[in-house]
């Protein structure tokens, strides 16, 4: 007999918390489902069964459904791309960007009440490996890179304002107030513009650059203030208290959100960092040598290995895949590549 999926199996595997069973769950019962409407019927029985309080929008349970499409399409590429058909899969590529248009499941489950006109913050996840569309209230848009969270009040009328962790790009639409973004160790506003921020927790730097308009890029506690102009960027070391400016390629910095992973003559130390968000990975390097070597490369919507194979033609290094395990809540760890010399 078939189990019968839950609210609660549903709205881990929205959030990508699943084991392989769960996975195989969803998918089935998934497949049995014909539009929007079956699955909100579905929703809403159980959310009435849980006892919560409140009553689900349609914006929010559509978020869910959304996502739910998103991890199923995920499992059949990582599966696609061990049969050997990844080539063919890529050209649909564009079906695994999630239009996140809608309130965050996440903190709509925790903080919406019926009737309560304090609204929670919104948040908008982007998994890791994936890059997320996002639409604010005011009409302005724009990309969360993988692993990236973007927090924002839903009423964005007088205040126009987000919390970033991770990196964004963002296309803000002018308007006589100011937006601005939080971001770590910095406060970057502007009334209307293009720009990327970049501001992952584990980074040892925040940076910000600019592709059009003009920004003011503000330290904590204010203690500087630097007003940026196109194709600059500015990159603020908060252990050493100290930021620079200079020109760049900006295309260089904002590629990743049309599917470009740019290597810019960057040392394998930091391109490990930037391909282990990408593919969502583990890669250890054993012989600190190979760090020192430097990569200038691009690619678009390239499975892992194929990126790992270009890397070992100009490097005297090998790698292997490490078998995936299970840890102890039956969930399966992230991949991991050894990286060593190549004997």
């Amino acid at each position: 007999m078939k189990k019968v999926v839950t609210y609660r199996t549903l709205e881990n595997f929205s959030k990508g918390k699943y084991s392989w069973n769960d996975y195989l769950q969803v998918r089935d019962w998934f497949s049995n489902i014909h539009d929007f409407k079956e699955v909100k019927t579905f929703l809403y029985e159980q959310w009435k069964g849980l006892n919560k309080k409140g009553i689900p929008d349609d914006n929010s349970l559509k978020h869910i459904y959304e996502q739910i499409e998103y991890h199923i399409l995920l499992e059949e590429r990582q599966e696609l791309k061990r049969k050997g058909l990844w080539s063919f899969y890529r050209q649909a590529a564009a079906i695994l960007l999630i239009p996140v248009l809608a309130f965050s499941l996440w903190h709509f489950l925790m903080n919406k009440q019926a009737g309560n006109m304090n609204l929670a913050w919104v948040e908008i996840n982007s998994p890791p490996g994936a890059r997320t569309q996002f639409l604010l209230p005011d009409g302005s848009s724009g990309w969360l890179n993988s692993g990236s969270t973007l927090k924002y009040n839903p009423v964005f009328s007088n205040k126009r304002e987000v919390e970033l962790s991770g990196e964004a790009y963002f296309e803000v639409i002018p308007d006589n107030s100011v937006f601005t973004v939080n971001a770590a160790d910095l406060n970057v506003r502007v009334l209307g513009t293009k720009f990327n921020v970049s501001a992952y927790p584990d980074d040892d730097f925040t940076e910000v650059v600019l592709a059009s308009g003009k920004v003011a890029v503000e330290g904590e506690d204010k203690f500087f203030e630097k007003i940026l102009l196109p194709n600059e960027k500015l990159t603020f070391l908060p252990g050493e208290n100290k930021y620079t400016v200079k020109q760049v390629d900006t295309n260089s910095y904002v590629a990743w959100k049309d599917g470009f992973l740019l290597l810019d003559n960057e040392p394998l130390e930091e391109a490990i960092n930037r391909i282990e968000r990408w593919y969502n990975v583990v890669i250890e390097v054993e012989d600190e040598t190979l760090k020192r070597y430097r990569f200038k490369a691009t690619f678009q919507d390239e499975p892992l290995e194929e990126v790992l194979k270009l890397l070992a033609v100009s490097t005297p290094m090998e790698y292997t895949f490490e078998k995936r395990v299970v840890d102890d809540k039956n969930f399966y760890q992230k991949k991991k590549v050894t990286i060593k010399l190549k004997q």
